[in-house]
Protein backbone atom coordinates (compact mmCIF):
# COMPACT_ATOMS: atom_id res chain seq x y z
CA UNK A 1 0.00 0.00 0.00
CA UNK A 2 2.65 2.15 0.30
CA UNK A 3 3.26 2.35 -3.91
CA UNK A 4 0.01 4.16 -3.58
CA UNK A 5 2.00 6.65 -1.74
CA UNK A 6 4.72 6.93 -4.35
CA UNK A 7 2.76 7.09 -7.30
CA UNK A 8 0.46 9.73 -6.35
CA UNK A 9 3.61 12.13 -5.51
CA UNK A 10 5.58 11.58 -8.76
CA UNK A 11 2.40 12.03 -11.00
CA UNK A 12 3.38 16.06 -9.84
CA UNK A 13 6.88 15.07 -11.35
CA UNK A 14 5.17 14.45 -14.95
CA UNK A 15 3.57 17.26 -15.36
CA UNK A 16 6.68 19.17 -15.18
CA UNK A 17 7.59 17.16 -18.32
CA UNK A 18 4.67 19.52 -19.94
CA UNK A 19 5.81 22.84 -20.04
CA UNK A 20 4.37 26.49 -21.41
CA UNK A 21 1.15 27.20 -19.44
CA UNK A 22 -2.14 26.23 -18.44
CA UNK A 23 -5.38 26.63 -20.13
CA UNK A 24 -8.00 28.06 -17.92
CA UNK A 25 -11.03 26.05 -17.30
CA UNK A 26 -13.31 28.96 -18.66
CA UNK A 27 -11.51 31.10 -21.43
CA UNK A 28 -13.89 33.56 -21.07
CA UNK A 29 -13.71 34.08 -17.44
CA UNK A 30 -10.55 33.98 -16.42
CA UNK A 31 -7.06 34.27 -17.73
CA UNK A 32 -4.86 31.86 -18.45
CA UNK A 33 -2.41 30.37 -15.06
CA UNK A 34 1.06 30.42 -15.27
CA UNK A 35 3.11 27.34 -15.65
CA UNK A 36 4.25 27.86 -11.96
CA UNK A 37 0.86 28.34 -10.89
CA UNK A 38 -0.73 24.79 -12.02
CA UNK A 39 2.84 23.63 -10.46
CA UNK A 40 1.88 25.26 -6.97
CA UNK A 41 -1.42 24.02 -7.04
CA UNK A 42 -0.49 20.57 -8.22
CA UNK A 43 1.82 20.95 -5.19
CA UNK A 44 -0.87 21.82 -2.38
CA UNK A 45 -3.09 18.82 -3.77
CA UNK A 46 -0.52 16.16 -3.56
CA UNK A 47 0.36 17.51 -0.45
CA UNK A 48 -2.95 17.03 1.14
CA UNK A 49 -3.44 13.69 -1.02
CA UNK A 50 -0.67 11.80 -0.16
CA UNK A 51 -1.34 11.29 3.62
CA UNK A 52 -4.36 9.74 2.96
CA UNK A 53 -3.17 6.87 0.83
CA UNK A 54 0.11 6.18 2.06
CA UNK A 55 -1.82 4.26 5.01
CA UNK A 56 -4.53 1.66 4.10
CA UNK A 57 -6.86 2.51 7.30
CA UNK A 58 -6.73 6.26 6.52
CA UNK A 59 -7.36 5.65 2.65
CA UNK A 60 -10.37 3.72 3.21
CA UNK A 61 -11.85 5.77 5.70
CA UNK A 62 -15.24 6.58 4.98
CA UNK A 63 -14.43 10.66 6.10
CA UNK A 64 -11.74 10.66 3.96
CA UNK A 65 -13.11 9.07 0.63
CA UNK A 66 -14.86 12.47 -0.58
CA UNK A 67 -11.28 14.20 0.09
CA UNK A 68 -9.48 11.54 -1.96
CA UNK A 69 -12.36 11.58 -4.86
CA UNK A 70 -12.20 15.42 -5.10
CA UNK A 71 -8.22 15.73 -5.18
CA UNK A 72 -7.74 12.87 -7.84
CA UNK A 73 -10.88 14.61 -10.19
CA UNK A 74 -9.01 18.09 -10.07
CA UNK A 75 -5.15 16.04 -10.36
CA UNK A 76 -7.54 14.56 -14.09
CA UNK A 77 -8.45 18.33 -14.89
CA UNK A 78 -4.79 19.62 -14.41
CA UNK A 79 -3.27 16.52 -16.49
CA UNK A 80 -5.62 17.46 -19.62
CA UNK A 81 -4.85 21.64 -19.80
CA UNK A 82 -0.97 21.92 -18.98
CA UNK A 83 0.26 22.16 -22.85
CA UNK A 84 3.37 21.25 -24.41
CA UNK A 85 6.56 23.03 -25.86
CA UNK A 86 5.99 22.42 -29.63
CA UNK A 87 9.62 22.55 -29.98
CA UNK A 88 10.05 20.25 -27.20
CA UNK A 89 7.55 17.75 -28.25
CA UNK A 90 8.47 17.94 -31.68
CA UNK A 91 12.20 16.96 -30.75
CA UNK A 92 11.55 13.78 -28.46
CA UNK A 93 7.67 12.65 -28.99
CA UNK A 94 8.11 10.61 -25.66
CA UNK A 95 6.85 14.05 -24.14
CA UNK A 96 3.78 13.77 -25.47
CA UNK A 97 3.08 10.10 -25.06
CA UNK A 98 3.73 9.80 -21.46
CA UNK A 99 1.74 12.69 -20.91
CA UNK A 100 -1.03 11.79 -22.95
CA UNK A 101 -1.07 7.95 -21.19
CA UNK A 102 -0.92 9.34 -18.03
CA UNK A 103 -3.89 11.75 -18.44
CA UNK A 104 -5.94 8.81 -19.69
CA UNK A 105 -4.82 6.71 -16.60
CA UNK A 106 -5.90 9.33 -14.09
CA UNK A 107 -9.43 9.48 -16.15
CA UNK A 108 -9.34 5.88 -15.56
CA UNK A 109 -8.90 6.11 -11.43
CA UNK A 110 -11.50 8.98 -11.43
CA UNK A 111 -13.98 6.52 -12.95
CA UNK A 112 -13.13 3.93 -11.08
CA UNK A 113 -13.65 5.63 -7.68
CA UNK A 114 -16.80 6.94 -8.99
CA UNK A 115 -18.20 3.25 -9.43
CA UNK A 116 -16.70 2.11 -5.93
CA UNK A 117 -13.96 0.50 -7.27
CA UNK A 118 -11.12 1.51 -4.99
CA UNK A 119 -9.04 -1.55 -5.23
CA UNK A 120 -9.05 -0.93 -9.26
CA UNK A 121 -7.97 2.47 -8.30
CA UNK A 122 -5.28 1.42 -6.89
CA UNK A 123 -3.95 -0.87 -9.03
CA UNK A 124 -4.03 2.24 -11.48
CA UNK A 125 -1.97 4.01 -9.28
CA UNK A 126 0.74 2.23 -8.33
CA UNK A 127 0.65 1.23 -12.46
CA UNK A 128 1.89 5.06 -13.32
CA UNK A 129 5.13 4.72 -11.17
CA UNK A 130 6.53 3.99 -14.96
CA UNK A 131 5.39 7.16 -16.66
CA UNK A 132 6.56 9.04 -13.77
CA UNK A 133 10.00 7.84 -13.83
CA UNK A 134 10.46 8.07 -17.40
CA UNK A 135 8.95 11.81 -18.08
CA UNK A 136 10.62 13.19 -15.26
CA UNK A 137 13.82 11.91 -15.49
CA UNK A 138 14.95 13.07 -19.28
CA UNK A 139 14.12 16.86 -18.02
CA UNK A 140 16.42 19.37 -16.40
CA UNK A 141 15.04 20.96 -14.30
CA UNK A 142 11.85 19.79 -11.51
CA UNK A 143 9.27 22.10 -8.97
CA UNK A 144 10.33 21.62 -5.28
CA UNK A 145 7.89 19.04 -3.42
CA UNK A 146 8.91 18.92 -0.01
CA UNK A 147 6.94 20.01 2.95
CA UNK A 148 7.16 18.78 6.92
CA UNK A 149 4.13 16.47 6.09
CA UNK A 150 5.46 14.76 3.23
CA UNK A 151 9.25 13.88 5.00
CA UNK A 152 7.52 12.51 7.43
CA UNK A 153 5.72 10.10 4.80
CA UNK A 154 8.57 9.18 3.30
CA UNK A 155 10.09 7.73 6.17
CA UNK A 156 7.24 5.33 6.24
CA UNK A 157 8.13 3.87 2.62
CA UNK A 158 10.18 0.65 2.03
CA UNK A 159 14.16 0.99 0.42
CA UNK A 160 12.39 0.27 -2.92
CA UNK A 161 9.98 2.92 -2.68
CA UNK A 162 12.09 5.59 -1.83
CA UNK A 163 14.70 4.78 -4.22
CA UNK A 164 11.93 5.28 -7.07
CA UNK A 165 11.32 8.37 -5.57
CA UNK A 166 14.47 9.61 -5.39
CA UNK A 167 15.46 8.29 -8.89
CA UNK A 168 12.01 10.14 -9.91
CA UNK A 169 13.04 13.42 -8.65
CA UNK A 170 16.50 12.96 -10.24
CA UNK A 171 18.40 13.05 -6.80
CA UNK A 172 20.44 10.20 -8.55
CA UNK A 173 23.06 9.59 -6.23
CA UNK A 174 20.77 9.36 -2.99
CA UNK A 175 18.62 6.71 -4.99
CA UNK A 176 21.65 4.79 -5.41
CA UNK A 177 22.66 4.59 -1.89
CA UNK A 178 18.56 3.42 -1.41
CA UNK A 179 19.32 0.96 -4.09
CA UNK A 180 22.19 -0.05 -2.70
CA UNK A 181 20.86 -0.79 0.68
CA UNK A 182 18.19 -2.38 -0.11
CA UNK A 183 20.38 -4.77 -2.68
CA UNK A 184 22.20 -5.71 0.38
CA UNK A 185 19.11 -6.56 2.81
CA UNK A 186 18.18 -8.59 0.25
CA UNK A 187 21.67 -10.56 -0.60
CA UNK A 188 21.13 -11.26 3.31
CA UNK A 189 17.48 -12.38 3.79
CA UNK A 190 18.43 -14.35 0.50
CA UNK A 191 14.79 -13.96 -0.95
CA UNK A 192 12.05 -12.03 -2.96
CA UNK A 193 14.88 -12.21 -6.20
CA UNK A 194 11.92 -10.35 -8.09
CA UNK A 195 12.48 -7.42 -5.91
CA UNK A 196 16.08 -7.78 -5.76
CA UNK A 197 16.30 -8.21 -9.22
CA UNK A 198 13.92 -4.45 -10.00
CA UNK A 199 16.93 -2.72 -7.79
CA UNK A 200 19.76 -3.89 -9.50
CA UNK A 201 18.20 -2.70 -12.48
CA UNK A 202 17.53 0.42 -11.28
CA UNK A 203 20.81 1.25 -10.01
CA UNK A 204 22.60 0.09 -13.18
CA UNK A 205 19.44 2.76 -14.74
CA UNK A 206 21.21 5.34 -12.30
CA UNK A 207 25.13 4.21 -13.36
CA UNK A 208 24.32 3.89 -16.66
CA UNK A 209 22.07 6.05 -18.21
CA UNK A 210 21.95 9.14 -15.69
CA UNK A 211 25.51 9.27 -14.25
CA UNK A 212 26.75 7.47 -17.47
CA UNK A 213 29.69 6.32 -14.49
CA UNK A 214 31.41 2.46 -15.60
CA UNK A 215 33.35 2.24 -12.30
CA UNK A 216 29.98 2.60 -10.38
CA UNK A 217 28.10 0.57 -12.67
CA UNK A 218 30.73 -2.08 -12.29
CA UNK A 219 30.83 -1.85 -8.45
CA UNK A 220 27.08 -3.00 -8.78
CA UNK A 221 27.57 -5.87 -10.76
CA UNK A 222 30.86 -7.16 -9.06
CA UNK A 223 28.51 -6.67 -5.28
CA UNK A 224 26.15 -9.58 -7.05
CA UNK A 225 28.30 -11.64 -9.10
CA UNK A 226 30.28 -12.00 -5.48
CA UNK A 227 27.34 -13.13 -3.79
CA UNK A 228 26.41 -15.96 -2.72
CA UNK A 229 23.23 -18.14 -3.67
CA UNK A 230 22.09 -15.78 -6.12
CA UNK A 231 19.54 -17.37 -8.87
CA UNK A 232 21.47 -18.91 -12.31
CA UNK A 233 19.54 -16.48 -14.42
CA UNK A 234 20.86 -13.70 -12.21
CA UNK A 235 24.30 -14.70 -12.58
CA UNK A 236 24.21 -15.03 -16.45
CA UNK A 237 23.08 -11.15 -16.73
CA UNK A 238 25.95 -10.48 -14.85
CA UNK A 239 28.48 -12.18 -17.47
CA UNK A 240 26.90 -10.21 -19.65
CA UNK A 241 26.52 -7.02 -17.75
CA UNK A 242 30.42 -7.27 -16.76
CA UNK A 243 31.39 -7.52 -20.60
CA UNK A 244 29.93 -4.53 -21.64
CA UNK A 245 30.94 -2.27 -18.96
CA UNK A 246 34.76 -3.66 -18.96
CA UNK A 247 34.12 -2.79 -22.56
CA UNK A 248 32.96 0.47 -21.78
CA UNK A 249 35.89 1.53 -19.22
CA UNK A 250 38.12 0.86 -22.48
CA UNK A 251 36.56 3.58 -24.59
CA UNK A 252 38.24 6.40 -25.64
CA UNK A 253 35.91 9.80 -25.53
CA UNK A 254 34.57 10.76 -28.14
CA UNK A 255 34.85 14.04 -29.45
CA UNK A 256 32.27 13.92 -32.22
CA UNK A 257 29.23 15.15 -30.72
CA UNK A 258 27.10 15.42 -34.38
CA UNK A 259 24.19 13.16 -34.97
CA UNK A 260 25.91 11.47 -37.23
CA UNK A 261 28.59 10.15 -35.51
CA UNK A 262 26.53 9.94 -32.39
CA UNK A 263 23.76 7.64 -34.40
CA UNK A 264 26.87 5.20 -35.51
CA UNK A 265 27.90 4.83 -31.79
CA UNK A 266 24.01 3.77 -30.69
CA UNK A 267 23.67 1.35 -33.49
CA UNK A 268 26.80 -0.46 -32.37
CA UNK A 269 26.10 -0.32 -28.75
CA UNK A 270 22.61 -1.87 -29.77
CA UNK A 271 24.00 -4.59 -32.02
CA UNK A 272 26.03 -5.43 -29.00
CA UNK A 273 23.12 -5.77 -27.08
CA UNK A 274 21.31 -7.73 -28.86
CA UNK A 275 23.73 -10.19 -29.19
CA UNK A 276 24.12 -10.99 -25.73
CA UNK A 277 20.53 -10.96 -25.13
CA UNK A 278 19.30 -14.30 -25.67
CA UNK A 279 15.22 -14.25 -25.75
CA UNK A 280 12.74 -11.75 -24.38
CA UNK A 281 13.59 -12.63 -20.72
CA UNK A 282 17.11 -12.35 -21.43
CA UNK A 283 18.46 -8.52 -19.55
CA UNK A 284 22.30 -9.61 -20.44
CA UNK A 285 22.27 -6.56 -22.99
CA UNK A 286 21.29 -4.37 -20.83
CA UNK A 287 23.84 -2.03 -20.26
CA UNK A 288 24.39 -1.46 -24.36
CA UNK A 289 20.59 -0.43 -24.21
CA UNK A 290 20.87 2.07 -21.02
CA UNK A 291 23.65 3.91 -22.43
CA UNK A 292 21.98 4.02 -26.20
CA UNK A 293 18.86 5.40 -24.48
CA UNK A 294 21.34 7.75 -22.58
CA UNK A 295 22.31 9.41 -26.37
CA UNK A 296 19.28 8.72 -28.18
CA UNK A 297 17.41 11.19 -26.33
CA UNK A 298 20.11 13.87 -26.57
CA UNK A 299 20.32 12.95 -30.67
CA UNK A 300 16.64 13.63 -30.73
CA UNK A 301 16.88 17.15 -29.26
CA UNK A 302 19.08 17.62 -32.46
CA UNK A 303 18.23 18.60 -35.75
CA UNK A 304 17.78 15.48 -37.85
CA UNK A 305 17.78 14.76 -41.64
CA UNK A 306 14.69 12.69 -42.40
CA UNK A 307 17.11 9.89 -42.65
CA UNK A 308 18.83 10.35 -39.30
CA UNK A 309 14.93 11.08 -37.56
CA UNK A 310 13.69 7.17 -38.93
CA UNK A 311 16.61 5.82 -37.73
CA UNK A 312 16.73 7.49 -34.30
CA UNK A 313 13.24 6.85 -33.22
CA UNK A 314 13.49 3.56 -34.72
CA UNK A 315 16.87 2.30 -32.89
CA UNK A 316 14.83 4.11 -29.54
CA UNK A 317 12.03 2.21 -30.06
CA UNK A 318 14.40 -0.86 -29.99
CA UNK A 319 15.99 0.09 -26.58
CA UNK A 320 13.09 0.84 -25.20
CA UNK A 321 11.46 -2.77 -26.28
CA UNK A 322 14.55 -4.06 -24.44
CA UNK A 323 14.20 -2.71 -21.21
CA UNK A 324 9.90 -2.52 -21.13
CA UNK A 325 10.22 -4.29 -17.90
CA UNK A 326 11.37 -1.37 -16.06
CA UNK A 327 10.25 1.39 -18.13
CA UNK A 328 6.71 2.46 -19.58
CA UNK A 329 5.57 -1.10 -21.01
CA UNK A 330 4.11 0.26 -23.96
CA UNK A 331 6.69 3.34 -24.65
CA UNK A 332 8.42 1.78 -27.96
CA UNK A 333 5.23 1.26 -29.48
CA UNK A 334 4.68 4.87 -29.24
CA UNK A 335 8.65 5.57 -30.62
CA UNK A 336 7.63 2.72 -33.73
CA UNK A 337 4.43 4.82 -34.27
CA UNK A 338 6.17 8.19 -34.46
CA UNK A 339 8.72 6.91 -36.53
CA UNK A 340 6.15 5.75 -39.55
CA UNK A 341 4.41 8.97 -39.25
CA UNK A 342 7.02 11.29 -39.44
CA UNK A 343 8.97 9.51 -42.18
CA UNK A 344 6.02 7.80 -43.89
CA UNK A 345 7.00 5.67 -46.39
CA UNK A 346 10.67 4.63 -46.05
CA UNK A 347 12.66 1.81 -44.95
CA UNK A 348 12.69 3.01 -41.52
CA UNK A 349 9.04 3.17 -41.45
CA UNK A 350 8.72 -0.29 -43.03
CA UNK A 351 10.83 -1.67 -40.15
CA UNK A 352 8.92 0.58 -37.01
CA UNK A 353 6.01 -0.83 -38.74
CA UNK A 354 7.62 -4.31 -38.51
CA UNK A 355 8.52 -4.06 -34.88
CA UNK A 356 5.32 -2.42 -34.12
CA UNK A 357 2.81 -5.00 -35.76
CA UNK A 358 4.77 -7.75 -34.31
CA UNK A 359 4.44 -6.55 -30.80
CA UNK A 360 0.49 -5.27 -30.84
CA UNK A 361 -0.06 -8.91 -31.38
CA UNK A 362 2.09 -10.52 -28.89
CA UNK A 363 0.23 -8.27 -26.47
CA UNK A 364 -3.36 -9.69 -27.41
CA UNK A 365 -2.22 -13.05 -27.91
CA UNK A 366 -3.14 -15.72 -24.52
CA UNK A 367 -3.72 -18.85 -23.86
CA UNK A 368 -6.97 -19.02 -26.26
CA UNK A 369 -5.10 -17.35 -29.53
CA UNK A 370 -4.79 -13.74 -30.86
CA UNK A 371 -7.80 -11.61 -30.57
CA UNK A 372 -7.12 -7.95 -31.64
CA UNK A 373 -10.07 -5.62 -30.92
CA UNK A 374 -11.64 -3.81 -33.97
CA UNK A 375 -10.35 -0.56 -32.95
CA UNK A 376 -6.38 -2.31 -32.70
CA UNK A 377 -6.98 -3.77 -36.41
CA UNK A 378 -8.18 -0.22 -37.87
CA UNK A 379 -4.85 1.33 -36.47
CA UNK A 380 -2.53 -0.84 -37.59
CA UNK A 381 -4.01 -0.06 -41.25
CA UNK A 382 -3.81 3.08 -41.24
CA UNK A 383 0.06 2.70 -39.97
CA UNK A 384 0.86 0.14 -42.36
CA UNK A 385 -0.25 2.54 -45.23
CA UNK A 386 1.79 5.21 -43.79
CA UNK A 387 4.79 2.57 -43.65
CA UNK A 388 4.78 0.57 -46.40
CA UNK A 389 5.09 2.02 -50.30
CA UNK A 390 1.80 3.49 -51.72
CA UNK A 391 -0.32 0.56 -53.35
CA UNK A 392 1.82 -2.17 -51.08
Amino acid sequence: MKKQFLVLSLCLFLLNCQNNHVKSENPSSASPTTFSGSMQELQDTLTRLLPMVVDVQQYNAPANQKLIEKDVKRLAVLSKSVTHSSATAAKDPSVTFISKAFAEDVDRIEESLELGKRDFARYGIINMTAYCIECHTRTSTGPSFRSPQLDQTLKKLGGLERGEFLLATRQFDAALNEFSQFIDDKLKSRGDYFSLDKAVRYSLAVTVKYLKDPKKSLAVVEKIKKAPGIPYYLKQNVLGWEVAIKDWMKEKPSKDRGPAAMLKRVREWIDRGQKLQIGMVDRGGDIYYLRALSDLHLILQMNLSKEEMGEALYLTGISYEAVRDISTYTLHENYYESCIRKVPHTSWSQRCYKNYEESVYFGFTGSSGTRLPEDEMKHLLELRALALPPGT
